[in-house]
Parts: structure tokens; C-alpha cells; sequence
């Protein structure tokens, strides 16, 4: 094999290992708590397609399909059986009810192997895109984006869970990349797969759809920057070869979407207005609980115009150093025009990358509704800038090439050590130049149900555990899944109207766990008032944060 060959797969090995191990490893230890619901919508999808009831493959209007494909796949592997339970489409609660006391596997295990197949296909998604970039910038900057990529906290976090987020941005990202490499080169299969990966983003969220915007803008951008229509020339023809590269890659897109997503098959409208009017509802309409940012507690859920800051304030409390300053080394090598940015494509890449980022933020900011993980599809694609201002810098060392691996070295060396000294809950990172973990609750609502494990592993410990009954926030998997005795739902309204059966459950618990969260926002404010009077019997922390606190209450 060719030196130059054997570089490049070295390269691609590496990438894929670095993706893979950190993502993959202890996949059953904690659990968040939007993955019970995927858990449940995967079970459903499954039992559909099984079953040949297609119109029942529509579960949500997000829509989620490709994780429930991965779901489906999991099953598959785990607990094949659960399409013979007769038990047809069921709600939450009711499926959790029934892995507990009938099935022949633990929850916990499905989503394990559900999360599994996830990660591999976050893996495939960044390996396919990988290839494209090298194309594009070489295999330097591409490596060292793309190491940034497998190391970065906030994207390690989402890419690793039963969740469409991080699959979301994954598929953009390659949609986009192979896009922008069809401009540069004019090859039609990367013209299919950037078309098919847009396909595949839709069907895992509708913001997806921004696609659609962002590819029309990038071949106006290819078209303006390109050759001039002659007066008199053939401009049919001409107009036509700037519309082709869009009407391929709708195609492709529109015959994936289709294909893949069972229900529009028997009931295309259902499904294709549901995703439509919920956009406007997601637009409109903030939490259904309160939310605190920024030191303030927005009691309606809504965190709209007022907090434009938002994604950017958040997207700096979960960047990196290492990120940050590598694209502060882009800004200043796209000035000065170093190496690589002199080369027409990486300008191409870069472009591209600038207008997805700033065209997504934007949309994402004008939803009342926000949450950081919303603006995962940008992560990468900036993490990939970074690279490319690391290697611009080394490519400025050039005659001291000691020098220049060391530093590249170090970058690599520090972006790992930020994420995987949280291992495996890398979510409690936060950026240690916006001071880290001790000055985040301050500023942003914490926790998802990291922490909730160890709260219910403490209280397995207790002699009498399976006939204890335990009132929590995220109770239904977050912390149910590890619990060995009764859970019980503690809602944010628990309390706060008189004669409520939802204290009464609360007073009648022997423990009751209370989430960071809670405290945050101070919700529910009768139950903390209660326990204000208290002394917790044992706190949750990790990476320097108090998760979760146990209190004793009968």
C-alpha cells in the first residue's frame, strides 16, 4: 500500500477508535429522561412492524424514526420475544410496568443494546464524513477536527444515549460536508449521499429540515462565485446546471424519507401535518415546568426573544478551550491567509460550516422553547474549524515540525482529558474557562438524570430495600431502572394544591430523592419547604456538583 494511502487509513482507524471506545464502553450505567420514552416508542415501532400495523410506526411528531430503527435493532438482539406479548401500543408507563414484572429482560438491558446500535450509528454518520473531509481539507486538519469531534464533552455526552439529538447532527453534518464536496468536485455519488443523509436527518427531527435553506443558500453561493452566464449564451442549460446539484439531492432526500419511515406509507398526511404544526407549537410554546437560566427562574417555561443570548452563552459553557481557541487560530489564519485556508476547498468548507452554524442558531433561538442540547448540530462542524486553525498553526511551524506535533499533540492531549475524567457521565462537564463546575449552577439549569443512579444503587444498599418505597424526580427510569424497590413519581406540581393525593404519597414515602434541578428552580416549593428543616441522609456528586440529595421522610 501506498505511503500516502497508508496514512490515510491509518487516519480513518484512529478516528473510528477514538469515536467508537468512548461512546460504547458502560453503555447500562446511568440513564436520562427522554430515553424511557424512546425506549417505549422504539417498543411500539417494533411491535408495528411486526405485526404489519404500519400506521402504528408513527410515534411522535419529532418523528424519531432512526431511533427506533435502532431500537428496533436492539430488540432484535436482546429481547426478540416482546413482539409475541400481545401487549400491541402502549403508553409509558404501562411498558414499564410490564419489563418489570413479566419480561424475561430488564429495561435497563434493551436500552443498553438500543444505545448500542445508536452509537454505531453516530460512528458510521462521522466515519462516512471523515472520508469526505480529507478529501477536502487533507488528512491533517480533517484528523485533527475530527479528534476534536471524538473528544468533545457536550457531543460525546448526546452521542452515546437513546436520543435523536446527536444523531440529528451527525447526518447534517455528513449531508453537508458531501454536499460541499459535490460543489468542489462535481461527483454525483457524493451529490446521493449528502441527499440520503438529509433524508435520514428529517426522519430523525424535524429541524432537519434546515437543510433545505442551507443547500439552496451553498449553490446559490457556488453559482455566484462561479462563471458568469455569457449574454446570449445558452442560460437554459446554464441555469439548469446550478438547479440539477438541488433537484438530485431533493430526490434522494424525499425517496429516503419515504422508504424508511413505515406510517407514510398508509397514512403520509397524519404524519407529515404532525411534524408541521408541532413546529409552530415548539416555536410558540415554552416548558411545561419552570426553567432557570442565567440566574433567573422563568416561571411559564418560555425562554423567548428576550434570551437571544441563550445558545450562545450556553454554547460556551459546554465548548472547550481547545475548541475555542482553535477557531480563534481560523479566524486569524483566514485573515492572513495562511495554509490551509489559501486552498479554494477548505474556504468552501469553511463557508459552509459558518452559514449552517449561524443559519441554525438563529432559527433554534426564535423557539420559546430551549435547552442546549438543541444546537448539537453545530458542535461539530465548529469543533472541525478548530481543527483546521490547529493545523494552520502547525502548517506556520513548519521548519520546527518538533514543535508543530507536540503542540497538536497537547491540543489532543487536553481536549481528551476534559472529557474522559467524566467518564461516563460526561453531561457534568462544563467549561472551566466560564469556571467549570463550581459556577455553572449559577448560570445554567443542571441535570438530566445523571446522579439518579447512584441515589438508587445507595438505597439497594439498605437491608430492606425491595420493600421500600421511594419518591423521586425523573422516577420513571432515571432512577426506576436501577431501584430495587417501589418508585413513585414526584412531580413538579407535587404539594401545591390542598388535599393533593400527590403529598400524601410524598408523606407516605420512606425516602425521597431530590434532583439539582429542583432546587434550581425551586419547584415543588412545598415539598423543599418541607425539607429545608432536613439534613439529607446522603448527596450525589459528581465532577464537583451535588446531583442528587437522599432524604429520609417516614
Amino acid at each position: 500500500m501506498p505511503a500516502d494511502k497508508s496514512y490515510k487509513f491509518l487516519s480513518l482507524s484512529l478516528v473510528i477508535l477514538t469515536i467508537w471506545l468512548p461512546r460504547a464502553l458502560k453503555l447500562d450505567q446511568f440513564v436520562v429522561s427522554d430515553e424511557p420514552l424512546w425506549l417505549y416508542r422504539s417498543a411500539n415501532f417494533y411491535y408495528a412492524l411486526t405485526h404489519q400495523d404500519l400506521a402504528s410506526a408513527y410515534q411522535k411528531e419529532h418523528p424519531g424514526v432512526t431511533i427506533m430503527w435502532a431500537g428496533t435493532v436492539g430488540f432484535l438482539a436482546r429481547y426478540p420475544g416482546y413482539r409475541g406479548t400481545g401487549l400491541g401500543q402502549v403508553e409509558s408507563q404501562e411498558f414499564e410496568y410490564y419489563m418489570k414484572h413479566f419480561a424475561k429482560v430488564s429495561a435497563l438491558d434493551v436500552l443498553a443494546a438500543g444505545r448500542f446500535f445508536v452509537v454505531l450509528g453516530n460512528v458510521l454518520a462521522l466515519a462516512l464524513s471523515f472520508l469526505f473531509a480529507q478529501r477536502m481539507l487533507g488528512t491533517l486538519p480533517a484528523l485533527i477536527g475530527f479528534l476534536l469531534v471524538a473528544f468533545d464533552p457536550f457531543h460525546l455526552s448526546l452521542s452515546r444515549i437513546w436520543h435523536p439529538d446527536a444523531m440529528l447532527g451527525n447526518l447534517m453534518l455528513l449531508s453537508l460536508i458531501a454536499f460541499l464536496d459535490h460543489l468542489h468536485d462535481q461527483r454525483l455519488l457524493s451529490l446521493l449521499i449528502s441527499g440520503a443523509a438529509a433524508g435520514f436527518a428529517c426522519l430523525t427531527k424535524s429541524p432537519g429540515f434546515v437543510l433545505v435553506p442551507i443547500i439552496g443558500i451553498l449553490a446559490l453561493y457556488k453559482a455566484w462565485s462561479g462563471p458568469r452566464i455569457p449574454v446570449g449564451g445558452k442560460w437554459l442549460k446554464r441555469l439548469w446546471s446550478y438547479a440539477f446539484p438541488i433537484v438530485v439531492w431533493g430526490i434522494a432526500g424525499i425517496l429516503i424519507f419515504f422508504a424508511f419511515w413505515p406510517a407514510l406509507w398508509i397514512e403520509p398526511g397524519r404524519a407529515l401535518s404532525a411534524i408541521f404544526s408541532k413546529v409552530e407549537h415548539y416555536a410558540e410554546e415554552g416548558h411545561s415546568a419552570p426553567v432557570f437560566f442565567n440566574g433567573n427562574i422563568a416561571e411559564d417555561g418560555r425562554l423567548g426573544l428576550p434570551y437571544f443570548y441563550y445558545y450562545p452563552l450556553t454554547y460556551l459553557w459546554r465548548s472547550t478551550p481547545a475548541v475555542l481557541g482553535g477557531l480563534l487560530l481560523a479566524a486569524w489564519g483566514i485573515i492572513k491567509r495562511r495554509r490551509p485556508f489559501v486552498q479554494r476547498e477548505t474556504r468552501l468548507v469553511v463557508v459552509g460550516f459558518l452559514i449552517m452554524a449561524v443559519i441554525f442558531t438563529i432559527l433554534m433561538t426564535l423557539g420559546a422553547k430551549k435547552a442546549p442540547r438543541y444546537l448539537i448540530p453545530i458542535y461539530a462542524p465548529l469543533d472541525i474549524c478548530a481543527g483546521i486553525g490547529w493545523a494552520s498553526l502547525a502548517y506556520w511551524f513548519n521548519e520546527r515540525r518538533i514543535v508543530s506535533a507536540l503542540s497538536l499533540i497537547l491540543v489532543i492531549a487536553v481536549q481528551a482529558a476534559l472529557s474522559l475524567t467524566t467518564f461516563p457521565y460526561y453531561f457534568t462537564y462544563y467549561n472551566p474557562l466560564m469556571g467549570g463546575s463550581h459556577k455553572v449552577v449559577e448560570v445554567l439549569q443542571v441535570g438530566w438524570g445523571e446522579g439518579l443512579d447512584q441515589a438508587a444503587r445507595y438505597l439497594n444498599q439498605k437491608p430492606n430495600a425491595k420493600d421500600l418505597h421511594v419518591i423521586s424526580w425523573y422516577s420513571n427510569g432515571c432512577f426506576s431502572y436501577f431501584f430495587d424497590g417501589h418508585s413513585r413519581f414526584l412531580g413538579s406540581d407535587t404539594g401545591n394544591e390542598e388535599g393533593d393525593k400527590s403529598w400524601d404519597r410524598f408523606i407516605t414515602s420512606d425516602y425521597a430523592v431530590i434532583y439539582i434541578h429542583q432546587w434550581q428552580r425551586n419547584t415543588p416549593e412545598k415539598i423543599l419547604d418541607y425539607l429545608s428543616t432536613k439534613t439529607p441522609e446522603h448527596s450525589v456528586w459528581i465532577n464537583g456538583i451535588e446531583y442528587a440529595r437522599v432524604y429520609k421522610v417516614r
